[in-house]
C-alpha cells in the first residue's frame, strides 16, 4: 500500500511540475476570456447545468481560477484545487482581483482532502485528460459529492499521440490558423524532459473520449448522464474554433444518486 501511495505521489508531482510551467501562459488566456463575452457564455452553461441555485462547488484543476471566479460571482461557496502550486497562487490572485471569496488548495485530483458528501457541484475544464488513474479520480469525486450532487466537466482528446490521421488533421488546422493569425499561443515554458515525463503518466493518450466516459461512469455509480460530443461553437472564439476544429470539446454531466428512502 505504501509503495502504491508513493507511486501516486510521484505521478501527481510530475503533473504538477509540468503545469507550473504553464501557469503564466494559461493565465494570459484566462484574462482574455474574462475580457470577452466568453465569460458570459461559460457562466450560462455552468448555471444551466447546476443541480441547485447556490451551494458548495468544487472546481477541480482550477488553473488560473476562471471557473472559480465565475461561480463566485453567481453566489456559490467556492473551493478550487490544483496539483500545481503556481496555478493555485495564480487562481487566488485572480479571485482577489475579481472581488470573489474562494478557497484554493494544492491537491492531487485523485486524493481529495475533504469529507464525504461535502459538495453540491463539481466542475472542471481540460482536466480529466491529465488523469493518471481516472477510475480512482471519478470514484473520489463521487465520494465528496452530496447525494444528488452533480459533476460537470469539459474536455477533449488532447495529445492523442497514437492516431496518425488525428495528428494530420490538427496539423492542417494549425497551418490554416497560422496563415490567418500567426503562430498559436504556446503556454508551456518548461524543458523537454519535464514534458516527456508528464506524457508518460497520462492514461488517456490512446483512448477515445467521451466513449470511455459513457461506458465507465455508470459502472462507478453515476446516473442521469448527459454527453454533448461537441461544444466548440458555444465556448470558443472564432479563432479558437479554427485552431481546435479537429479537437472537439465535449461536455459530460452526471449525478451522484440521491439517498434512498428508508422502508
Amino acid at each position: 500500500m505504501k509503495k502504491w501511495r508513493k507511486k501516486m505521489q510521484r505521478q501527481a508531482e510530475t503533473i504538477g511540475k509540468r503545469w507550473d510551467y504553464c501557469a503564466d501562459g494559461y493565465d494570459a488566456i484566462v484574462q482574455n476570456e474574462f475580457a470577452e463575452e466568453l465569460a458570459e457564455k461559460w457562466s450560462e452553461i455552468l448555471k444551466n447545468h447546476a443541480p441547485c441555485e447556490k451551494g458548495k462547488v468544487l472546481d477541480i484543476g482550477t488553473g488560473p481560477g476562471f471557473f472559480a471566479v465565475l461561480m463566485g460571482r453567481m453566489g456559490w461557496q467556492v473551493t478550487g484545487i490544483d496539483c500545481s502550486e503556481k496555478m493555485v497562487e495564480t487562481a487566488a490572485r485572480n479571485a482577489g482581483k475579481a472581488g470573489v471569496h474562494a478557497e484554493f488548495y494544492q491537491m492531487d485530483n485523485h486524493q481529495l482532502d475533504f469529507p464525504e458528501d461535502t459538495f453540491d457541484y463539481i466542475i472542471c475544464r481540460n482536466v480529466t485528460w491529465i488523469l493518471y488513474d481516472p477510475e480512482k479520480a471519478f470514484a473520489e469525486w463521487k465520494r465528496v459529492l452530496k447525494p444528488g450532487g452533480r459533476i460537470l466537466y469539459f474536455d477533449a482528446n488532447w495529445h492523442m499521440t497514437g492516431n496518425a490521421e488525428y495528428r494530420e488533421d490538427i496539423k492542417r488546422d494549425e497551418e490554416e490558423y497560422r496563415k490567418l493569425y500567426g503562430d498559436p499561443e504556446n503556454t508551456y515554458t518548461g524543458d523537454e524532459n519535464t514534458d516527456q515525463e508528464f506524457q508518460k503518466v497520462l492514461y488517456f493518450n490512446e483512448i477515445l473520449r467521451p466513449n470511455w466516459d459513457e461506458i465507465h461512469l455508470p459502472t462507478l455509480g453515476y446516473e442521469n448522464m448527459e454527453i454533448v460530443p461537441r461544444v466548440n461553437e458555444q465556448v470558443y472564439s472564432e479563432k479558437k474554433q479554427l485552431l481546435y476544429r479537429s479537437i472537439p470539446m465535449f461536455l459530460v454531466c452526471a449525478d451522484k444518486p440521491a439517498e434512498r428512502m428508508q422502508a
